[in-house]
């Protein structure tokens, strides 16, 4: 029986862990907390961060694992790479991991080769963000140069809002480093695919987005497949992401990729990870927009045997409609959950494909400063983009959340 160790157990990963309980395999685990998800059975957890690398590793080398996996977290795939590394295991490679965990690496070695990328630099300082400013004008985006989640996230449209945001991205960054960029004015898309043995990277499935209005268009709010583009266009951001893969290197996994479509046509890079897409992106809208079993080819690629077998062509994926809508129901600063209903309803529908509540009566919530701050999360599926849109709208009137505003005193 093989041994398999994976790295972060929570709810995002419950198709993926959902698969590997269903196999032949001996499963240990590595999650942050005791939260981890309990649907499968364990041979052996240890609970530790994920960026804990030397407690990772002393379990891996006791554990001796076959194969080692993760999905749809930067630090997961980052102790993903090290464990496969040390252990002589199939996995994304260290540079793959260390390329995709810091936007300073993939703005340097997007611009040496020669992909499309906002105008940046490295901000030791607030001084620096100032005098980038100066010469390039405002807005800007300042981000940490490696975290998740539009952590210390910020767009500044003004000098004087350079400080607070710096001091923000700088807490927020594990290596303490700090990025400007100018700010790109577009569409945002997200373009999802995976780097298949023996084909390289191919794109599976384009979305348009918008953003919530909570967090000045940084959050994800709607994300819709196949993306509301021409043909011409999408096929251009389909390239893009395969032509950014194959600049960057990297050779195994998921890919996951941020862009901003302008109006005159041009596909600005922003950001990519060699994991899938978070909130269940990889794991089931991946999926069933290109008609790929994706889960069961990254399982086997993880193994290095072809355990599962695989549908779908990765060069003709397919393009079913399905959009992703992220919740935020209060603009509050401070609130509390006094009622939530509708949820049976929802989820006893054929069409949603997966509908996860992140709030419950009782919670305390503030207002969206990240990704992580987000109500919820509804996946729905229909035959054609009018009538999923149709869809989407009755679902969300069904969905009833009361909050009320929280006493100061």
């Amino acid at each position: 029986m093989k041994r398999v160790l994976a790295i972060n157990l929570g709810w995002e990963q419950e198709p993926l862990l959902d698969l590997l309980g269903s196999l032949n395999l001996e499963i240990y685990g590595v999650h942050a907390n005791d939260g981890y998800y309990k649907g499968i059975r364990y041979h052996d957890l240890l609970i530790a961060a994920p960026r804990d690398l030397p407690r990772l590793l002393l379990f891996a080398q006791k554990v001796r694992p076959d194969a080692v996996i993760s999905d749809q977290c930067d630090y997961s795939q980052f102790a993903q790479a090290v464990i496969a590394s040390r252990l002589g295991l199939p996995g994304p490679s260290l540079r793959d991991a260390q390329i995709g965990n810091s936007k300073l690496l993939q703005r340097t070695l997007g611009w040496q080769a020669g992909l499309t990328c906002p105008r940046f630099t490295l901000c030791l300082d607030a001084q620096d963000v100032l005098r980038f400013g100066r010469e390039h004008g405002y807005p800007l985006i300042i981000k940490p140069v490696d975290n998740r989640g539009s952590f210390g996230v910020n767009r500044v449209d003004r000098e004087s809002d350079v400080l607070p945001a710096f001091y923000d991205a700088l807490i927020h960054s594990h290596s303490r480093g700090v990025l400007a960029e100018t700010f790109i004015q577009g569409r945002h898309l997200t373009v999802d695919g995976y780097v298949f043995q023996g084909l390289g990277p191919r794109t599976l499935a384009v979305a348009t987005k918008t953003k919530l209005p909570q967090k000045q268009s940084i959050i994800d709010g709607e994300i819709t497949y196949p993306g509301e583009l021409p043909p011409a266009l999408y096929d251009k951001a389909s390239a893009a992401l395969e032509r950014t893969a194959a600049a960057l290197g990297f050779g195994f996994g998921f890919l996951h990729g941020e862009f901003i479509l302008t109006d005159a046509g041009e596909v600005y890079l922003t950001e990519i990870a060699n994991r899938g897409g978070g909130v269940f992106t990889s794991e089931i809208i991946v999926p069933n927009v290109s008609g790929i079993d994706i889960l069961s080819v990254y399982v086997n690629d993880c193994l290095g045997t072809p355990l599962l077998p695989i549908s779908g062509d990765p060069n003709h994926p397919g393009r079913t409609p399905t959009v992703m809508q992220l919740f935020a129901f209060s603009d509050l600063q401070e609130g509390i959950v006094k009622k939530i209903s509708g949820i049976d309803l929802l989820e006893a529908r054929e069409d949603v494909l997966r509908l996860k509540m992140l709030i419950r009566r009782g919670d305390v919530v503030r207002g969206i400063a990240s990704g992580a701050d987000r109500h919820g999360v509804i996946i729905m599926t229909a035959p054609e983009p009018r009538e999923l849109k149709r869809r989407l709208s009755e679902a969300l009137a069904m969905l009833q959340v009361t909050i009320e505003k929280r006493d100061a005193s």
